[in-house]
């Protein structure tokens, strides 16, 4: 017969014959016994490749255990350092204050407005179960539907620009699809960096849809005065109910555009 344990659980049966390994086996789901446990014969630790060599006999005593962590000790010492030490600065405590002096800007860091020349050039018509096309004026690689100024401004941080879908529950009941695709421009009419890989190309665009309704874009280069455009665009609506949809406004997309400090 072989004594075998595990913390405070101890059992006397017939293993001899077996290996560790297949004692360990057999008494891991009863005692628990975990993978990491070190297995020691007859008090001498047990490598864990020799577990399926080493054969048990009547009379050995195997036992299981994990080694203890010695974290506790050392936090413990670091304890004792602090208090042994805490003497040496009792009577050398000093304190005092002060004020920061924080400067404050007279006025915003940057002005948005909407463009309304670029508002008024985007229309399109929403028939009923109809695939359209949203042109944008290319004679300027878009159109601009909100400036952003920020001549003047102290800040010269980085920004950045999010514009959303302010009404996108009554544009769900017209469009299946509805997809923008913005970008930013400077006032020559270029492709502005707001990608973050500092070069403008023409991968530099996001887009606006209903399944995404808020877009970010991180305008790069030292320009005081940019623009948000419009590429492109297109739309499948609905089919149109007898009443119609319930009015032109249901259908115009209501965008809102908010720059941040990043």
């Amino acid at each position: 017969m072989v004594e075998i344990r595990y913390g405070e659980q101890y059992e006397v049966a017939d293993l001899a014959g077996q290996t560790i390994s297949e004692a360990r086996e057999q008494f891991r789901a009863e005692f628990g016994i975990p993978d990491k446990a070190r297995a020691k014969l007859n008090g001498s630790k047990v490598k864990g490749s020799a577990e399926l060599d080493t054969v048990l006999n009547d009379d050995d005593q195997l036992s299981f255990a994990v080694a203890r962590s010695r974290a506790p000790f050392m936090v413990g010492a670091l304890l004792l350092a602090l208090a042994c030490t805490g003497g040496v600065f009792a009577y050398g405590f000093i304190n005092a204050s002060d004020s920061l002096t924080v400067g404050t800007p007279g006025g915003n860091f940057a002005d948005v407005s909407v463009n309304s020349s670029g508002f008024a050039d985007l229309t399109w018509q929403t028939y009923g179960h109809f695939k359209g096309s949203i042109v944008a004026d290319y004679t300027v690689n878009g159109t601009p539907i909100f400036n952003i100024d920020t001549t003047g401004a102290s800040y010269t941080g980085d920004l950045v620009v999010t514009v959303s879908l302010g009404n996108a529950d009554e544009l769900a009941k017209v469009y299946k699809v509805l997809s923008l695709k913005l970008d930013m421009g400077y006032p020559d009419g270029n492709v502005m960096d707001i990608n973050a890989d500092g070069t403008p190309s023409s991968s530099d665009w996001v887009m606006l849809t209903l399944n995404n309704g808020e877009v970010s874009m991180f305008p790069g280069g030292t320009a005081n005065v940019c623009t948000v455009r419009v590429k492109s665009g297109f739309y499948i609506t609905h089919a149109r109910p007898s009443g119609g949809y319930g009015g032109g406004a249901d259908a115009a997309p209501e965008l809102f555009c908010e720059v941040a400090q990043r």
